[in-house]
Order: C-alpha cells, then sequence, then structure tokens
C-alpha cells in the first residue's frame, strides 16, 4: 500500500490520469485516497528552526524561515504563515512571531518577498503609490508566496490543515487583509499588524474592498494596531472592523495599542499583553470548517472565484459576482449567483451522496448525476495546493440562467 507522502508526491507530481491509473490499481476509492493524503505518516515534527528554499508558481526561488516549536501537543500542529512589511525579510519578521508560535501550537514559515511577475496589480499598498511602487510586495495571486508556503507546508509537514493562518504587518499586514477577503475558505483565521484592508480608503471610498469586505463574515480576524502609527492610519483598521461587527460579525477584534507606533519594535508583542494574548486566543478557538452546507461568496475575478465547494467564473470585467449555495438535503442543492457565467461545482460525499443530485440555479432545476472520480479527486487536490479540505471527488458545470425579477 502506498504511503501518504508518496501518494501526496505522486498526486502532485504525475499526470491527473496516470495517479488515478496508479490508485484504482490498488483498490482506493476517491474517499480512501482523501484519507491517504489526510494521514501524517511522518514521525513527530522535532523542534527546529532552519531556512527552506521557496518557489512560486513560476518557478523563482525565495528563502522561507522554519520555525517547529520545542513543545507541541499530541496532536499535529497548526501553521501560521508570517507576511513581513516593505523592506524587510521573513527572517526579520520570525523573531517577532515566534512568541506566537509557541503560544498556539504552530509551526511557523516567514517567506521573503520578492517583485510580482505580472504588472497587473501592485497591491493595494498601492492607494499611495500606483505602478510606481517598486518594492518587493506581496499579491493576491495564488501563485505567490505566502499561498505557496501555504502548500509547502501541506506537502513536506505533519500538520492540521485545519488551523492555517496568516499574520502580516504593515504591507504584510494589507496583504492579509487583502488575501483573506479574497480566499477566506483556505484559512482558519487571520490577523493583521499596523496594516489596513485598503490604502485607498485615505482618500475615498475603495469599491473593491467594500464589495469583498463581506466575506470576512465567515472568518474570525484580529487587527491590532499601534495608537501613534504616522504610516498607516489605525482608523482604516477600525472603520473595517466596525462595519463587519455591524454585520454581526462576532468573531472579529480590534487591538489599539497606547503609544505604539508603525515600528513593530514599539507594538510591545509580548505574552501578557492584550495584542499578543487576542491573537492566541482567536488562533486557539479557531478551525476551518470543510464543506459547509451553506457558503457565501463575492468575487470580483474568477481565480478568486471559488470558495470551498462553488466556484464563479466568467466574472464580468470591473463588477463583483456573488453566490448563495445551500445543501438543502444530501441529494438536493440550491443556488443563487449574480455577476457570472458559469458556475462550477465540487462536489463530495461529505456533501451530498452519489446518484442523482438536484441542483437548483436561480429557480431552475437540473439534475446532476454525482460519480465519484479519482481523477477529479487527484485534479482538485494538485489545484488546490495539496489541500485535501478542497479536494473533490467530482467537479462538473452547471448552467447559470439569468434571473428574472
Amino acid at each position: 500500500m502506498t504511503r501518504p507522502e508518496e501518494a501526496r508526491r505522486i498526486s502532485l507530481s504525475e499526470d491527473p490520469k496516470t495517479a488515478a491509473a496508479l490508485f484504482w490499481q490498488q483498490g482506493l476509492s476517491p474517499r480512501d485516497l482523501e484519507r491517504l493524503l489526510s494521514a501524517a505518516s511522518h514521525e513527530d515534527e522535532s523542534s527546529r528552526a532552519e531556512t527552506v528554499e521557496l518557489w512560486d508558481a513560476w518557478s523563482r526561488p525565495t528563502e522561507m524561515t522554519l520555525y517547529v516549536p520545542p513543545s507541541l501537543a499530541d496532536r499535529p500542529p497548526g501553521v501560521i504563515v508570517g507576511l513581513h512589511g516593505v523592506g524587510g525579510s521573513g527572517a526579520e519578521l520570525d523573531a517577532y512571531l515566534r512568541p506566537f508560535a509557541d503560544a498556539c501550537g504552530a509551526v511557523l514559515l516567514c517567506p521573503t518577498a520578492r517583485q510580482p511577475i505580472t504588472k497587473r496589480s501592485n497591491f493595494d499598498l498601492a492607494g499611495l503609490f500606483g505602478s510606481r511602487f517598486q518594492d518587493d510586495r506581496w499579491t493576491t495571486d495564488p501563485g505567490d508566496y505566502p499561498a505557496r508556503a501555504m502548500r509547502w507546508a501541506r506537502e513536506h509537514l505533519a500538520i492540521d490543515t485545519g488551523r492555517c493562518a496568516l499574520i502580516g504587518t504593515s504591507m504584510g499586514g494589507i496583504a492579509t487583509w487583502s488575501i483573506a477577503l479574497r480566499r477566506w475558505d483556505v484559512l482558519s483565521m487571520a490577523a493583521s499588524i499596523n496594516g489596513a484592508p485598503s490604502m485607498w480608503e485615505m482618500f475615498g471610498p475603495d469599491r473593491t474592498m467594500r464589495e469583498l469586505l463581506p466575506n470576512l463574515m465567515n472568518l474570525p480576524f484580529a487587527a491590532v494596531h499601534g495608537s501613534q502609527d504616522q504610516q498607516i492610519p489605525p482608523v482604516l483598521d477600525r472603520d473595517a472592523v466596525g462595519h463587519l461587527r455591524r454585520l454581526g460579525h462576532r468573531s472579529i477584534s480590534f487591538i489599539e495599542v497606547p503609544d505604539a507606533e508603525h515600528k513593530l519594535s514599539t507594538m510591545r508583542l509580548l505574552p501578557g499583553t492584550p495584542q499578543f494574548d487576542e491573537v492566541v486566543r482567536c488562533y486557539r478557538s479557531a478551525r476551518r470548517t470543510s464543506w459547509p452546507g451553506q457558503v457565501h461568496h463575492h468575487a470580483r475575478e474568477s481565480e478568486h472565484g471559488r470558495a470551498h465547494w462553488v466556484a464563479m467564473d466568467g466574472i464580468v470585467v470591473g463588477g463583483t459576482a456573488s453566490v448563495e449555495a445551500r445543501a438543502v438535503t444530501r441529494s438536493r442543492l440550491d443556488i443563487r449567483t449574480v455577476g457570472c457565467s458559469r458556475l462550477r461545482l465540487f462536489l463530495s460525499d461529505r456533501l451530498v451522496e452519489p446518484g442523482p443530485v438536484l441542483v437548483t440555479v436561480n429557480g431552475e432545476e437540473q439534475t446532476v448525476d454525482f460519480r465519484p472520480s479519482l481523477t477529479d479527486a487527484v485534479t482538485t487536490y494538485s489545484e488546490a495546493g495539496a489541500d485535501t479540505g478542497r479536494l473533490a471527488h467530482m467537479v462538473v458545470d452547471v448552467k447559470v440562467p439569468e434571473i428574472h425579477e
């Protein structure tokens, strides 16, 4: 029988059909494969600190620090990916975040940013500098280092994929907000330190940010800000958190640190302080829910159109699409969507039973014959960056009729 690490290697390196044939020969079903890929057969992670090489989707390497705390619980550890600020590095941030890793029982990964591969996004630090900003920076692209660090952890470490978090500072805090707004379903929680959901808000309402902000209703979030920060005003965090609270978010917090400035060294991120303890509390109490019965998601780009088991495609350029999807029974899905022309469903027997599934989209019914497929299981595991929480047993496209009011 193939060991878990070998199953992961095959799934991530072989052609999906070839890999599926190998697993089929061993008598594995899609659910069996999912269990195998989820198994932590590695030896317990030993305490260590080292620097590893991390590659983005365009085969560009960067340095990433790895820290495994000396004392972990009997269960597999979670993961914290730390995102540094402008002009910083993963190695510099690592020293500040190690106490969080110790307190949370989580492996810490801190990559170093590089220049984006494409020019179409300069990130929403961007509100101030636009295309003239030339420093290394993070992007929301799934091929960039934040997402690749998560993949690296799932591929190389014996971790709990249900407890993966981002903690960013300054530019990394802006990145944490922006990634969480678009890919909230891959995280258990997120924390921003002296960041902001968008720098554009200094000059007026940021339509993109405000239309995506409801996505954070699904994610525990902690915002920590120095009261004397002159570079990124704390009001940007405060207003966004207040808006989410008014919408009904019960797992979001804002901690303003008296007399602290923008520099991380002034933030007193030590055990026993409110700013430290709140982030740890948020992490410890959070866990991602895979295959939830209801999904609400907003997206402005198709690359961020998926949330859990439903994905929007054909999103109108410059517009925001939304979807509300609900598993009514184990054989019926109700979906309402606007702003996109196509939907893709990622089905699992954790959500619906194999066989006929009635899918209602914008009031029109269609029937999907759900037949679990090893090829789809391998494909979705690879495309999701080795995330078994997003591994589907079948992928199907469904029609999106227009809504007639």
